[in-house]
């Protein structure tokens, strides 16, 4: 029996239960030195033969630092040092910061070192944004990896490529779907990465093994689109043969009318039900906002309020679970109480001040609208936040954190017959006050890093929203499209689509640009910015042309599959809302079609057509359908930060680089689940239903 061969990268200690409960805070995150230099991508890339970092300092002292991005708690470090015809690094010190100066790391220095594997325990764990480096030695040094450990520690070495790549072998063949659903009348495609040449393949009928249709693989790829069949209550499997491997059986899957949505739809809204800061299934507050580890550039509240005017019937006819007036008679009894989370800024006061003072919703209130009441009166009783993971703007009135406020105002007509007027006005006026306060009025120049908190161009749609709030409440809305147009007009000059710190760069928050501009383009066409057509036409061209492989996914960058170290989960979620939503204003032809069929892709990705050949949830037996096989690396700690390992419909990872173009035991991303992730999933979800007619991008400027 032949078998075939696909790199892989391995890996020290991978696989067993211990090693995944180690995590490394340095992978993958940006680097910066006190000089001029190239390759600093090797310090942190988890691999001792993708070559050495060297620097002769001449009896100088140089400095490394590495940017977390984020708070986190270090017990240790390893750094192996290049000794390939030089002395290992002499003298050295590590140091770090957290929001202010630099400070020793205790028992982290070394003199007269000369050995090329240092393992330092640190006698205390300490909580650092940054790590530094000082180096000084009399000749040329060299680094090959620098891993940052959190509270546990392993043992040198631990998770590093340290030999070239073995192949993997496979006796059969990987059919690789979208596990859930496919559209009707939608792109629908799949991947063979075990295929060596054009294959055949066929699709069943499961149940009566029927053939429904035949097809050819094209470089892995095989495509489907034209099978749609009548029936959507059947399940589909696709068998390839050949190559002189064992035949491939997928997962099953169905074909639906809007199946994608229907089937999302019901976890989606369990998720933000749990997830509630102390009135969820866990009586914490992580982070000390609306839900537990959500922050304001985390987009909940907006998610829910576009995905809601994407299909208000829908939501308005799911079952009710929550009832708030239960929760106000739990949260105003006198035993009610909390279980203590970092970072949450004592939020029992906040949870009793909302349920005092909001007027109870309608009884028929559906979920959905009574968890966008719950965000809005959490950040209007609370509007000041801090970032839990390390943001050294620290205690803020975040721009972010206001800009919900403006979705919750312009949908309120859609759900008004639940939400009193009373409370929309007090909102209204406190928003409006505090508009200006938060600096949403000025143009927004940072860039931020890959964490994603700061989207260049995250105002622009809040100021469009709030330019019809203002009209309809007979306000100033001039400025608020002043402050959109020059935003918009700031991007068209200043944005670089082949810089990745523009695009995929933003990880999770990427979407909030290109939705932003497209809404713009599509619903003011009169008052958008010269070029901004254009800007948007290069944007769609820069991710078609990142796409052209057997997964049809859009990279990070031509030699980088995904970001760099992150978890990649949100981003390609999200990306079908930015895609859909940049395809509605673009001219009809091929681009556009390409753009198309990426965003359904990425719906197929996150549902397992990736190199795992697993869905995004590592827990799909809560409140996912249709699931066969979940992300097999979740995150091993339990009861602690947030609790969303066992929230309904979390979820958790997807492959990074390393699995990518077919590496299945590369080293997984974190598996840790996050709000954000499922905010962009009803991202995805808003402007899925937007661009198949469900309802129209145009219900962000014409509800009255």
């Amino acid at each position: 029996m032949k078998t075939i061969a696909i790199c892989i990268i391995t890996l020290l200690s991978l696989g067993t239960l211990k090693a995944q409960s180690y995590i490394n805070y340095a992978e993958g995150k940006p680097v910066t030195t006190s000089w001029e230099s190239k390759n600093k991508v090797r310090l942190t890339d988890g691999s001792l033969v993708s070559g050495s970092f060297r620097k002769n300092p001449k009896g100088k002292s140089v400095t490394i630092d590495i940017d977390l991005t984020a708070e986190f708690k270090l017990g240790g470090l390893h750094m192996h040092i290049d000794k390939k015809g030089i002395l290992p690094l002499r003298e050295f010190n590590f140091q770090y910061k957290n929001g202010g100066m630099w400070i020793d790391i205790p028992g982290a220095s070394r003199r007269d070192n000369f050995s090329s594997d240092i393992d330092i325990r640190f006698p205390k764990l300490i909580s650092a944004t940054h790590v530094r480096l000082v180096a000084t030695n009399i000749t040329t040094f060299g680094i090959l990896e620098i891993q940052l450990w959190g509270r546990d520690v392993p043992s040198l070495p631990h998770a590093v490529e340290f030999e070239e790549p073995k192949p993997f072998e496979t006796d059969k063949h990987w059919v690789c779907v979208n596990q859930v659903a496919y559209n009707l009348g939608a792109p629908k495609g799949f991947t063979v990465p075990t295929a060596k040449t054009d294959l055949p393949f066929v699709i069943q009928e499961s149940a009566r093994g029927d053939v429904v249709y035949k097809g050819k693989l094209k470089d892995g790829n095989g495509d489907f689109t034209d099978l749609n069949p009548k029936d959507s209550k059947s399940e589909y499997n696709i068998i390839v043969e050949g190559d002189d491997l064992k035949k491939g059986v997928s997962y099953p899957f169905t074909i639906g009318l809007h199946a994608i949505q229907e089937i999302a739809y019901q976890p989606s809204v369990w998720f933000f039900n749990d997830a509630r800061s102390i009135m969820g299934s866990h009586p914490s507050a992580y982070g000390g906002t609306a839900w537990r580890d959500g922050t304001y550039y985390t987009y909940e509240l907006p998610s829910m309020v576009l995905v809601y005017l994407s299909n208000p019937e829908k939501f308005d006819n799911m079952p009710i679970e929550l009832s708030w007036q239960k929760d106000k008679d739990r949260a105003l009894h006198p035993d009610f109480n909390y279980i203590k989370a970092y970072g949450d800024d004592n939020p029992l006061p906040v949870v009793k001040k909302i349920y005092k003072e909001t007027p109870v919703p309608a009884e028929n209130t559906p979920d959905i609208i009574q968890n966008i009441l719950f965000g809005t009166a959490w950040n209007f009783v609370d509007p000041v936040s801090k970032d839990p993971s390390g943001d050294t703007l620290g205690h803020l009135m975040h721009g972010q954190t206001i800009e919900q406020l403006a979705y919750f105002l312009y949908g309120y007509p859609a759900y008004e017959k639940y939400i009193s007027k009373g409370f929309y006005t007090v909102v209204l006026d406190s928003t409006l006050l505090w508009w200006k306060e938060s600096g949403l009025f000025e143009v927004q120049t940072t860039v931020g890093n890959p964490k994603g908190r700061h989207c260049p161009g995250h105002s622009i749609m809040p100021n469009l929203l709030m330019y019809e709030v203002a009209k309809r409440e007979k306000k100033d809305a001039q400025k608020f499209m002043d402050a959109a147009i020059a935003q918009t007009s700031w991007i068209i000059e200043t944005a670089d689509w082949n810089n990745p710190a523009f695009t995929k760069g933003q990880r999770m928050s990427e979407h909030k640009l290109p939705t932003g501009l497209a809404h713009f383009q599509y619903n003011y066409p009169e008052f958008a910015p010269k070029g901004l057509k254009q800007k948007i036409t290069e944007w769609a061209e820069k991710a078609v042309s990142l796409s052209n492989n057997m997964w049809v996914f859009r990279k990070f960058a031509e030699d980088e599959w995904t970001l760099p170290g992150y978890n990649e989960a949100g981003n390609v979620i999200a990306f079908p809302g930015a895609a859909l939503s940049i395809a509605l204003v673009l001219e009809d032809g091929a681009t556009k079609d390409r753009l198309v069929e990426l965003a359904y892709s990425h719906f197929d990705n996150f549902n397992g057509r990736n190199p795992q050949n697993a869905h995004c949830a590592n827990h799909p037996e809560l409140g996912f359908e249709g699931v066969e096989r979940g992300w097999p690396h979740g995150d091993p700690r339990r009861d602690i930060c947030a609790r969303l390992e066992h929230v309904r419909g979390s979820l958790s990872s997807l492959p990074g680089s390393e699995m990518y173009p077919f590496n299945p035991d590369g080293r997984p991303r974190h598996g840790e689940g996050w709000t954000a992730y499922n905010a962009d999933w009803n991202v995805g979800i808003a402007f899925l239903n937007f661009f198949e007619g469900v309802s129209s991008i145009s219900v962000l400027k014409t509800l009255k």
